[in-house]
């Protein structure tokens, strides 16, 4: 042996079993901070999926601008694609066999980043020739090569090649029209300019996408209303200025500082033990020679070595996790995760790992090192560090309410101040985690709205937006043997209003049975019967600019008259949006048809049954006439959607699972060393006559104490921080105000207690098998 320091390895190799409790904290660790940091970058690349699909894949887009300018920007070092896209009138140009056609055209490398996926034929490059979508193909009975003929809202007939097909996109399926693609030049012909146009810039990889926006305009002179963002894009990237976006990141933040202090509590709690119980042992070494420095080195390279052997260990375990929800994920829905890699490796989250697992177990190792370092040689060698070293209790356990087995586990979980601030520490992380992570779950349920309970599969509107669907039409689809539901909704929008506290617009809307019983969920104020009932009550959905409250009377103004209603209910959200200064306000059919004289409907949803084909729904398209109504065909947007859904549910109940998780390994792990660590005081009181019942109740009393510290401390934390999360992610954006969280607190305390139960029964089992000699000389 040439250095004291090859004591350690020696070390290990004989007490391999109790090294593996902290090299296994250490995995533990490194696979938690691994595994929440690479579900989030798979959830982070999953959204930018779904955002490239739906808004395009570009960071800014800029119009009235020329080609000179187009040309100089395109130029830009920073700049990695750009390209003129230009969409006339909304897109609503002209007709194709009957049927509304979208007219757009650009150029090739910047639409095939706006989602124009060619699966058949090429890209057009003259004039005259087009990109169709595949549902029109279909449906139109067109195949490549054939020459269309579409005419303009001007009267013009112009004929097109159709040279290549893209796919569907969900958008033109809900508004059952179709979509013409041009060539930058063809669309241009149309329009005789670029008015119309804009030009989309997408930025390469690691540039500082603000301070570009701002060069970019302060160099070409153009004002906020000419530069358009990515909003979705740019805040999962990170680089997103919108208030709404700063708190996530916010929370993303605190989220993160609470993983890597869980990280650091269960190896400090680990590794504080690890020492307790080797003090004879760092004794020996004193009375051998070894000065305080270097007992103070083979402390802190015992803890290297931990991480060296249990860092690879945790990266792989949190690796796997990640690839197992990647998995998952395709497996849910194959074509809407197509991009998603299989086994993709998320090297922020290797990174992170590898932090925390070196970073955490020498900050861990401090407080060892100098207790190690100030074991006296005498004291050391008897085994008792406390007698000279750490403050001694100045009363003794209180046995005159409680039995002794019960006061003494008591009075050992308090004996060392540092312990049961570990212990009580590593309590309370787990129950903080929990807490914080849950709000993401009703994150997760307000922000998704196409999967609540009214999200329709197929719906009929009418064209200008007014109650002009018959009631027959509704009666002969609840006929129908496809549909599983029909509900209906009569419009009517921006009717002044006035109360005592302002005067504004608002939008009235309609529901019936089904939809009132789904807007039980979203009350937040108030009560839903007297508006079920057809009174002059109404609800009033929650906007920031709502300065209504409930029990409010408003005066609305219509042409026949002046009518009032009452507040009595206030909704957290609805499938509605409405403009700056106008609310949304829900009644009854019987009294919109009182206050409007309207009988018929605006719009009419059905939900289908599973398993009912194209054939069943061209029968229900067939009902429809294309001078009176649309119809919107929502079943491939569901389907995104609720891909989307399932992908964020792994992300959040992945955390959840896992943290629950790490808790029970946690506690069971705390205790197991905590017995440990007082093995030869449990032997001696078993030689002089502790019974194994009275054993095991004193050593449930100490990690009964432990875990009650550990959830009282987590909930004085935990529900200030789950609160201002709370506020916040969901508050600031659907009025929901925040209550206890009852059903998680009562969650994550069960998992406590139960795990500190289990906890118990290995470690004394084990002592009441050993002999009592073997117990007092245990180390």
């Amino acid at each position: 042996m040439k250095s004291y320091l090859n004591l350690v390895g020696e070390y290990a190799k004989v007490h391999k079993k109790k090294n593996r409790i902290t090299i296994t904290c250490v995995v533990i660790a490194v696979c938690l901070v691994t595994a929440i940091f690479g579900m989030a970058d798979m959830e982070v690349r999953t959204r930018k999926i779904s955002a490239i699909k739906e808004y395009g894949n570009f960071h800014i887009s800029i119009k009235k601008i020329d080609d000179e300018t187009a040309k100089l920007i395109s130029n830009r070092a920073d700049v990695e694609n750009s390209g003129w896209v230009q969409r006339i009138h909304d897109g609503m140009l002209g007709m194709l066999k009957e049927k509304p056609l979208a007219v757009m055209g650009g150029e090739e490398s910047i639409s095939r980043e706006m989602g124009i996926d060619i699966e058949e034929g090429r890209f057009p490059k003259n004039v005259n020739e087009a990109l169709l979508d595949r549902q029109a193909i279909e449906q139109l009975d067109i195949s490549l090569g054939d020459t269309v003929s579409v005419t303009l809202s001007d009267g013009r007939a112009n004929k097109y090649i159709i040279v290549g097909v893209y796919g569907d996109f969900a958008q033109l399926k809900s508004q059952d029209s179709h979509g013409l693609y041009l060539s930058n030049e063809g669309i241009r012909e149309i329009t005789d300019n670029t008015d119309g146009s804009r030009y989309y810039v997408q930025f390469k990889k690691g540039v500082n996408i603000r301070r570009a926006i701002d060069e970019i305009k302060a160099n070409f002179h153009l004002v906020d209303e000419q530069v358009s963002e990515n909003t979705v894009l740019l805040a999962l990237v990170g680089q997103s200025h919108d208030s709404y976006m700063m708190k996530l990141y916010m929370v993303a933040a605190v989220l993160f500082v609470l993983v890597l202090t869980a990280g650091v509590f269960m190896i400090a709690s680990s590794f504080n033990m690890s020492i307790l119980e080797r003090v004879q042992f760092f004794g020996m070494l004193r009375c051998l020679g070894a000065s305080k420095a270097q007992i103070k080195r083979f402390v802190l390279l015992e803890g290297i070595n931990f991480s060296l052997k249990g860092i690879p260990i945790g990266l792989v375990l949190g690796i796997v996790i990640v690839w197992a929800s990647s998995g998952f994920l395709k497996y849910v829905n194959p074509v809407y995760f197509k991009d998603m890699p299989l086994f993709a490796i998320s090297w922020p989250s290797l990174i992170a790992g590898v932090i925390v697992g070196f970073v955490t177990v020498i900050l861990a190792s401090l407080a060892p090192c100098k207790k190690a370092a100030k074991v006296s040689p005498l004291s050391a060698v008897s085994g008792n560090i406390n007698q000279s070293n750490a403050p001694q209790s100045k009363t003794a356990a209180k046995t005159n309410r409680i039995s002794v087995d019960i006061a003494m586990g008591i009075h050992h979980a308090f004996a060392s101040k540092k312990n049961i601030l570990l212990m009580t520490g590593s309590f309370a992380i787990s129950i903080i985690l929990f807490l914080s992570f849950s709000v993401m779950v009703n994150f997760m349920h307000q922000a998704l709205k196409p999967l609540r309970p009214y999200t329709p599969d197929i719906s009929i509107i009418s064209i200008d937006n007014t109650p002009s669907l018959d009631t027959g039409l509704f009666e002969q689809l609840k006929k129908d043997s496809n549909i599983k539901r029909v509900y209906g909704r009569m419009f009517a929008y921006d009717i002044p209003a006035a109360s005592k506290h302002d005067n504004g617009k608002i939008n009235l809307i309609s529901y019936e049975e089904n939809q009132f019983n789904w807007a039980k969920k979203q009350l937040v104020q108030g009560s839903i019967d007297e508006v079920v009932k057809g009174t002059d009550s109404v609800l009033i959905v929650y906007s920031e600019d709502l300065t209504w409250k409930l029990g409010d009377s408003i005066t609305l103004k219509f042409s026949s008259g002046e009518k009032k209603i009452k507040i009595g209910g206030i909704l957290s959200d609805s499938p509605f949006d409405s403009d700056q200064g106008t609310q949304n306000i829900i009644c009854s059919e019987k009294l919109f048809q009182e206050l409007t004289g309207e009988e018929g409907y605006t719009i009419i949803d059905m939900q289908l049954k599973k398993g009912v084909d194209n054939n069943a729904v061209s029968q229900i398209r067939s009902l429809t006439t294309a001078s009176q109504m649309k119809f919107s065909d929502m079943r491939q947007s569901n389907e995104e959607t609720k891909a989307m859904f399932y992908s964020f549910a792994i992300f959040i109940y992945g955390f959840l699972l896992l943290i629950a998780s790490i808790t029970i390994f946690n506690i069971i792990n705390s205790i197991n060393m905590s017995v440990a660590g007082r093995m030869n005081q449990y032997g001696v009181m078993r030689a002089v006559g502790m019974s194994g019942k009275q054993l095991n109740r004193l050593v449930l009393a100490e990690a009964s104490t432990y875990a009650v510290c550990g959830c009282i401390t987590g909930c004085i934390l935990g529900l200030p921080l789950h609160q201002l999360i709370f506020h916040s992610m969901i508050t600031s954006r659907w009025g929901i105000e925040w209550e206890i969280p009852f059903a998680v607190l009562g969650v994550i305390i069960m998992i406590t207690v139960l795990s500190t139960i289990l906890s118990v029964i290995k470690p004394v089992k084990k002592i009441r098998k050993m002999d009592i000699v073997n117990v007092v000389n245990a180390q």
